[in-house]
């Protein structure tokens, strides 16, 4: 398959919510596994994502991490806090973590990419 006909799929399937039918569909599994096993389509779901939100990405080291930055945020572009499905986040002071979902402020500071292995202080992280 194409980038072009992937798009397609893309765009037919990311308009939420979709309905059962459309989930079991032989189309929509064709799309999932693309999705996950083709790394030019799924960077592309993700620049198409932030481009489409004005997030910039290309302040970090890579595109999985933006996304993990980007998933924490609220609407207003602000860090979110309290929400358990948040893996990564970025400080103003610079610092990388992974947030403890224990109810309190907790991290586990990191120093490096948890996807492609640059070291945060010196990446573009």
């Amino acid at each position: 398959m194409t980038l072009e006909e992937f798009k397609l799929l893309h765009y037919r399937f990311s308009k939420l919510p979709l309905p059962k039918e459309v989930w079991e569909s032989e189309e929509y599994g064709l799309y999932t596994d693309l999705l996950h096993d083709n790394k030019d389509f799924f960077n592309w779901t993700l620049m198409d994502k932030f481009e489409k939100s004005g997030f910039e990405s290309s302040k970090y080291c890579c595109l999985e991490m933006a996304d993990k930055i980007y998933e924490g945020l609220d609407e207003k572009g602000k860090t979110e806090y309290g929400n358990v499905d948040i893996v990564m986040r970025k400080w103003d002071d610079g610092t990388y973590g992974i947030p403890i979902h224990d109810g309190g402020s907790s991290i586990i500071e990191i120093k490096f990419c948890p996807w492609c292995g640059n070291e945060l202080e010196k990446a573009s992280c």
